[in-house]
């Protein structure tokens, strides 16, 4: 799909750089209590470009459901099935990563709403022109 392409293509280009520049003023979000309660501060640019990352996998998941069961007559059903599934995975392996805080929760989240922000800003552009 073309919108998927141009999401994953936008996500990378705003996730890398704000990976970076959370790297630079990393003291700086040592400092933020609020950061510090959600995990370790000096793991949010990884967690950004962790949570960036399962946002790019659970389009491409929702992305390859949609298209495998385009024109059954069971897509309903498998559909939902699939769905739940693929939420089932994506809260197990953010349940992991945070319960043995491998990440900071606030640059997971972070990470993955640029993915959501752009899906629906790029979802928006294309039912404009159509």
């Amino acid at each position: 799909m073309e919108l998927t392409k141009r999401v994953i293509n936008q996500s990378i280009l705003v996730v890398l750089p704000l990976v970076l520049f959370t790297f630079l003023v990393r003291a700086k979000l040592e400092q933020i209590e609020f950061l510090v309660l959600l995990g370790n501060p000096r793991l949010i640019p990884a967690s950004i470009l962790i949570g960036g990352i399962l946002g790019i996998l659970n389009l491409k998941g929702l992305a390859w459901g949609i298209e495998s069961l385009l024109g059954t007559h069971k897509a309903n059903v498998t559909l939902l099935i699939l769905n739940i599934l693929r939420l089932l995975i994506l809260f197990i392996i953010i349940t992991i990563l945070v319960a043995f805080r491998l990440v900071n929760l606030f640059g997971l989240i972070l990470g993955m709403t640029v993915v959501l922000f752009i899906l629906i800003k790029e979802g928006l552009k294309m039912a404009r022109q159509q």
